[in-house]
């Protein structure tokens, strides 16, 4: 499929990506899905091969490919961050926020009700990611990932993207340059992640059966 939705509007597409999710999950259809928009990519790929010019810069599962700085020159500085697959625990009575299993830690998501075991994917995208060196408390973010800290690298001006392994999964978070000088973050160094859960993003996810080729300059 060569960008099959490029000419419908957002509700429209809207619409129609959950016929595609259908062929993919429960009839298990695969697909070489061609697309500009990231947004098809999250909610449709698990394989994703980046070409430019004809040529193929980059491939990779879709959340190792998240992690990809490459990846940046279609989805701009503010999408960076991780895709992360992880299994339903149930539904937290309290808040009436998902449980998902992720790493060795636990998100709590807005999402739609699933069943225990269901796979859900959720983007955290670095600027929405808080770091801290001493485990938090009393806070109203529902969300802390405890984890170590894999690698520091210069983003923007002013600014650092710091990998985290939260327990063979990695996320990432977008942090000043100055804020990594004050807290000292460097590789082997324990933190926790912060995010709010509406700040998360998520999609089901049932089977591995999706390509997509991703191309900049669009």
């Amino acid at each position: 499929m060569d960008e099959p939705l490029a000419s419908l509007d957002a509700a429209r597409r809207d619409e129609v990506l959950p016929y595609l999710e259908s062929l993919r999950d429960q009839m298990a259809v695969p697909m070489v899905y061609v697309s500009h928009n990231f947004d098809e990519v999250l909610r449709l790929a698990t394989y994703v091969v980046l070409m430019e010019a004809g040529k193929t810069i980059a491939q990779g599962a879709v959340g190792e490919m998240s992690l990809n700085k490459n990846l940046r020159s279609i989805i701009g500085a503010d999408a960076v961050g991780a895709i992360v697959e992880g299994s339903v625990l149930g539904t937290d009575p309290t808040s009436g926020l998902m449980r998902v299993k992720v790493g060795h830690g636990e998100l709590k998501v807005q999402a739609e009700a699933l069943p225990a075991g269901a796979r859900l994917r959720v983007q955290l995208l670095a600027r929405d990611l808080i770091v801290a060196t001493r485990a938090p408390q009393h806070l109203s973010v529902r969300n802390v990932l405890a984890g170590v800290i894999t690698a520091v690298t210069s983003d923007d001006a002013g600014s650092d993207l710091v990998a985290i392994d939260i327990g063979g999964t990695l996320i990432m978070a977008r942090v000043t340059q100055a804020a990594t000088r004050e807290l000292a973050l460097a590789p082997d160094l324990p933190v926790w992640a912060l995010v709010k859960s509406v700040s998360l993003r998520s999609h089901s996810f049932a089977a591995p059966a999706a390509i997509s080729a991703a191309r900049p300059g669009a």
